[in-house]
C-alpha cells in the first residue's frame, strides 16, 4: 500500500469543496496503488453510510432490515461497518429490493468520481422508496445525465428525439455525444 495517508471522503467534512478536491487530486496523483485504495475505501464508506441512512430513514432497526433481506441480525450490522468486506452485488440487490430503491453499479472516470466524492452531503445518502417517489411526482420531473465527447472536427450537431425512448440524441459524424433523459412533457420543448 502507498505510504501516503488515505484521504477518506467522510473525513473531508463539508469544508471548502475546491480545496478538498485539490487535496484529493494531488493524493490521487501519487500513484495507481493509492488511487485504487482510495476508490475501495470510498466505495466501502459510501455504501455503508448509505445503507445506515436509508435504514434510519425508514425507521427500521437491524432486526427489521435482517428480516427483509433474509439474513441474520449480525449480517445487518456488517452491512453498515466500513471495516468489513464490502457486500457483494447480489447482497446489494437484496438490500435495494428491501428498501425498494434502484441500484447503480458502474465504472466511471476518476474525474467524475472525484466530483461525486467531494460534493457529498448527509442528504445525498437518503433515497426515497419507489412509492415515495410516485407520491412526490418524481417521475414527472426531468432527469439529466449528459456525457460529452469532443469531435475531432467542428461541425454543427444534429438533434433528434426518439419516440420510443424519449431520449434526445446529439450526433456528430455518426457519433453520439450526449444523452438527455426527459419526462414526456419536456419532449415537446426539446423538439422545438
Amino acid at each position: 500500500m502507498a505510504t501516503a495517508k488515505l484521504f477518506s471522503p467522510m473525513e473531508a467534512g463539508f469544508a471548502n469543496t475546491s480545496s478538498i478536491k485539490q487535496q484529493v487530486l494531488q493524493s490521487l496523483q501519487t500513484g495507481e496503488e493509492y488511487r485504487h485504495a482510495f476508490i475501495e475505501e470510498a466505495v466501502r464508506t459510501r455504501i455503508t453510510a448509505q445503507i445506515k441512512t436509508i435504514r434510519e430513514q425508514r425507521k427500521w432497526d437491524y432486526k427489521q432490515l435482517a428480516d427483509k433481506i433474509d439474513k441474520k441480525v449480525s449480517w445487518a450490522y456488517r452491512l453498515e461497518d466500513p471495516n468489513m468486506a464490502p457486500p457483494t452485488i447480489p447482497t446489494l440487490l437484496q438490500v435495494a429490493a428491501a428498501f425498494d430503491v434502484g441500484l447503480d453499479v458502474r465504472f466511471c472516470p476518476f474525474s467524475e468520481f472525484l466530483d461525486d466524492v467531494t460534493s457529498l452531503t448527509p442528504e445525498s445518502f437518503a433515497v426515497p422508496s419507489f412509492d415515495d417517489e410516485l407520491k412526490s411526482g418524481s417521475f414527472l420531473k426531468s432527469r439529466h445525465r449528459i456525457r460529452v465527447h469532443r469531435c475531432s472536427k467542428r461541425r454543427p450537431r444534429r438533434k433528434s428525439i426518439s419516440a420510443e425512448t424519449g431520449q434526445a440524441k446529439y450526433d456528430c459524424h455518426n457519433k453520439i455525444i450526449g444523452i438527455y433523459r426527459a419526462s414526456r412533457p419536456d419532449l415537446a420543448a426539446l423538439a422545438s
